[in-house]
């Protein structure tokens, strides 16, 4: 494979994860996404896939490690922003008991659209990462990289 390529399918998963961000942001707001287009676990997701796919092949290059956190990151904000908005809870014994339905889930939606601006955040710190990593693939000549894949 010839940096081209590798370069391809990077820009790809990196694609990939600005629509899963578009996703997760549509659900926030109330738009309906299907469930499939915004993966809970990390190793699901198409970022993912290609990151702990053909990816690892470039995991002996220095910006590569610093990937991984900020992505599972993403995803474990992203469960707990679908639990609020779908999943049961503690406080759902309280909304049956009282039937104040409205303040709660108004109360959920504040909670998600903050929960929403850290996983912002946090994809901020993803793309820089993901770009430190294209750069440092772009400054290989191609007998470097033949080494590292």
């Amino acid at each position: 494979m010839n940096k081209k390529d590798i370069l391809t399918q990077l820009r790809a998963a990196k694609s990939a994860h600005i629509q899963w961000r578009a996703y997760a942001q549509a659900l926030v707001s109330g738009i309906p996404v299907e469930q499939d287009h915004v993966p809970v676990i990390h190793t699901n997701c198409k970022f993912g896939k290609w990151y702990y796919g053909p990816g690892q092949q470039l995991s002996s290059l220095s910006s590569y490690g610093a990937i991984d956190a900020p992505h599972e990151m993403l995803h474990q904000i992203y469960i707990k922003i679908f639990k609020l908005l779908f999943g049961e809870d503690d406080r759902s014994a309280f909304k049956k008991l009282f039937g104040s339905n409205s303040k709660l889930k108004k109360g959920h939606q504040e909670e998600a659209e903050a929960l929403l601006q850290h996983l912002l955040s946090v994809s901020g710190t993803l793309l820089e990462a993901i770009n430190l990593l294209e750069n440092e693939i772009k400054d290989l000549s191609d007998e470097e990289l033949a080494e590292v894949i």
